[in-house]
């Protein structure tokens, strides 16, 4: 299509892309295809200056390149950078490498490009609004400068963490687990001298001559390590973090479009801070290539691997924190643990030393720590930790075989002796380790013995101890059966029993033996209190539950002031037995006050039904029809309560199944509930029947009467008017 055949067309006019052809880039600017806001900057660029006039030529064909790529997906051209040099260049012979390396900085500022993944478009209005949005976030982080200096610290330790991703090491032939703690904070911890900390600070907030002298003045001894990170390329790096960031930004806040503009204008500024995010990696591995790492003391390690440089400086920094290591440095502490678990007395010989444990260079250790008494969490803790470093092992195993030495014994959580094969491992540090002084001959294990004996228990010759928690338990469960609630004897006092409790290992067993007169006594005194106890027991049980019931006779307070007295003087085991004949005696009162209700009921039960029986409207029902209204208010033989009072278990089933209150109230309300079968027979055989009460009054003299009459009268007469009459 002829360039003159559209010059006149309006801004903007759609034609074919088959059909447009340009013999010169001016003719494509002064053409009416382009969009007007494209035209009209080209046409103001193409008067200017000559990088000017090159930003509108490549404007133009990247709209060009556009259109033809959006309907010949065939063709495959894209306005890169390669695409645009070689279709702008006039001067074959020169070629386009002047070009190419020209256009990448005029095509990136242009306003009216933008570049999804190394493609330049258009902008639109979409597009437009995005640009806008980031230029917007990108302005306000320029002044926020805390935030960029945020992101930067965040970068330097992100960075530090992926060149020195192996933060731990291994030392001695035991192989002990060294842990090592990047520190980025201004100052050190307080508990510097007690781990390996990597200490990295860069130029952006310290110089290098500083960090430098801290090292110095740290000391030969110290093992922190001092890593700095010098400031370079620091204007670049703040210009890529803002853009990085405003383009996250603009990304969250405009979210992900639908229209293919939108989507279009979404990709280039994920391009944006995709590029943003290369040139931080380039610029902070810049900086991390010139880091310096120092010991403690001045001295630098030098190398071009940071996570080499750092893993040496721990090697000698372990070395220095734990300058006591190389005492338990063996690889057979594990064995010498297993052993000593079972109760090997040789289990030193493991690590070579066939000596005395007391002399063992570990064991002296713990054992002087142990001194007074120390929990196992506190012993691990002491030897784990600076100037030891010792492994686990080493330390439980050194436990062991003091253990089976018999130089420490071991306590639970509740003070009890623990046995050695008793003594796990993943319990160790709860236990109580206690240094043993006290000992023990054999005539007094012999009298220890013989009162374990007492209670059922028997002990080999030296194992006496492992007993002590059972019979301690044993004589408290008698002393409580020997006592307890009233009216129970008092529960005898047993805090000998606890001060036995209290000590432990071989002082244990002494406390023992110096008390075996006053316990051996008490054993046979409380086995016989516990013994009468249980036969008098099970009466004042009874005696309690007949009580329940007897509370509200007049005829009971006596005993029942008598059941107080022996429960508050705590008598049950008094003789003769006070509680028996009280038991007899309530239990009997009871009985004729069973017996007594029980006639009542029977006797105004058959009044009732003789009542009924005369009853006219009664006589008229059906068999079926007068069990139902029986039935209806509890009135049949079925209803009755059952009384049985031949025995106390007897009298206690029946009122436990009706108390004596129950048991008055049904005798009281029997009346009216025959009164009510009435009316409902009456109902039944006379539906119309009008139940009408006659006037309840206190007649004295007899004009009283006929006044009442009179009035009675009048009432029925009246209700007569309206049907049947039943006076209620």
């Amino acid at each position: 299509m002829p360039y003159s055949s559209f010059l006149n067309e309006p801004l903007g006019h759609v034609v074919p892309a088959d059909y447009l052809y340009f013999d010169s880039a001016d003719k494509l600017l002064q053409s009416r295809i382009l969009p007007r806001k494209v035209h009209e900057k080209t046409m103001s660029w193409n008067k200017g200056s000559e990088e000017e006039q090159l930003m509108a030529r490549a404007c133009g064909l990247v709209f060009l390149i556009n259109k033809l790529g959006s309907q010949n997906n065939e063709i495959g051209i894209q306005a890169t950078i390669d695409t645009l040099a070689d279709l702008l260049v006039e001067n074959l012979a020169h070629g386009s490498s002047s070009l190419r390396s020209k256009l990448p900085s005029l095509l990136d500022k242009c306003e009216l490009l933008m570049k999804v993944g190394d493609e330049y478009r258009i902008q639109t209005e979409e597009s437009a609004a995005w640009n806008d949005e980031f230029l917007s976030q990108r302005s306000a982080l320029s002044n926020e400068a805390h935030r960029i200096e945020a992101e930067r610290d965040d970068r330097i330790r992100k960075k530090f963490g992926e060149m020195v991703h192996k933060l731990s090491l291994t030392q001695g032939d035991s192989k002990v687990t060294r842990d090592i703690y990047p520190v980025f904070d201004a100052q050190l911890p307080t508990d510097a001298d007690k781990r390996i900390y990597v200490w990295v600070r860069d130029g952006w907030s310290i110089d290098e001559n500083s960090v430098r002298a801290d090292s110095r003045q740290a000391g030969n001894q110290s093992p922190t390590i001092f890593v700095f990170i010098p400031k370079r390329s620091a204007d670049d790096l703040r210009h890529h973090l803002i853009d990085y960031k405003a383009a996250s930004a603009t990304l969250d806040k405009r979210g992900v479009p639908n229209g293919p503009e939108g989507v279009e204008a979404r990709a280039a500024m994920e391009t944006t801070r995709q590029t943003a995010e290369g040139k931080i990696r380039e610029l902070l591995e810049e900086a991390f290539s010139g880091a310096r790492v120092f010991q403690g003391g001045g001295s630098e390690i030098l190398g071009n691997d940071m996570q080499e440089m750092v893993l040496e400086a721990s090697d000698s920094a372990a070395q220095r924190l734990y300058p006591q290591f190389h005492t338990a440095d063996h690889v057979g502490w594990s064995k010498v643990y297993e052993k000593a678990q079972k109760g090997a007395p040789d289990a030193l010989k493991s690590v070579g030393d066939e000596g005395e444990p007391a002399r063992n260079p570990v064991c002296k250790a713990i054992l002087g720590f142990i001194a007074g008494g120390k929990k196992g969490a506190d012993i691990r803790t002491q030897f784990e930790s600076a100037p030891y470093g010792w492994s686990r092992d080493a330390v439980d195993g050194g436990l062991q075989v003091l253990l089976v030495a018999g130089l420490i014994r071991a306590q639970d959580e509740r003070g009890q002796t623990l046995d050695l094969k008793e003594l796990e491992r993943k319990t160790v540090g709860k236990v109580m380790f206690k240094v043993e002084s006290a000992t023990v001959t054999t005539a007094q294990r012999i009298q220890i013995r013989k009162l374990l004996q007492k209670v059922g228990l028997s002990a080999q010759p030296g194992q006496e101890l492992a007993q002590v928690p059972q019979f301690l338990e044993k004589v408290l469960e008698l002393a409580d059966q020997a006592g307890g609630e009233a009216p129970k004897p008092a529960r005898p006092d047993t805090a000998p029993l606890e001060e036995i409790r209290l000590t432990a290992g071989n002082e244990q067993l002494i406390a023992l033996y110096n008390q075996r007169d006053e316990l051996g006594s008490s054993i046979d005194t409380w086995t016989d209190l516990g013994k009468r106890i249980t036969q008098r027991w099970p009466n004042w049980t009874e005696l309690e539950r007949l009580t329940v019931h007897a509370y509200g006779l007049r005829e009971a307070e006596v005993i029942l002031a008598q059941v107080k007295t022996i429960e508050q003087q705590r008598q049950l085991l008094e003789d003769p037995d006070l509680i028996a004949p009280l038991i007899a005696n309530l239990t009997q009162l009871l009985r004729e006050n069973l017996n007594k209700l029980n006639g009542e009921y029977a006797s105004l039960h058959e009044l009732g039904m003789q009542r009924l029986e005369n009853d006219s409207n009664w006589q008229q029902l059906e068999p079926e029809q007068r069990n139902q209204l029986l039935s209806e208010k509890h009135l049949t033989l079925s209803h009755q309560p059952v009384v049985t009072v031949q025995s106390i278990g007897d009298v206690l089933d029946t009122l436990e199944r009706c108390n004596l209150s129950m048991f008055a109230a049904l005798v009281a309300a029997l009346p009216s509930r025959f009164e009510d079968v009435a009316v409902r027979a009456a109902e039944l055989c006379e539906p119309k029947v009008q139940f009408v009460s006659v006037p309840r009054r206190t007649l004295k003299t007899d004009d009283d009467i006929d006044t009442w009459a009179e009035d009675a009268k009048s009432r029925l007469k009246a209700a007569l008017a309206e049907g049947p009459v039943a006076i209620r």
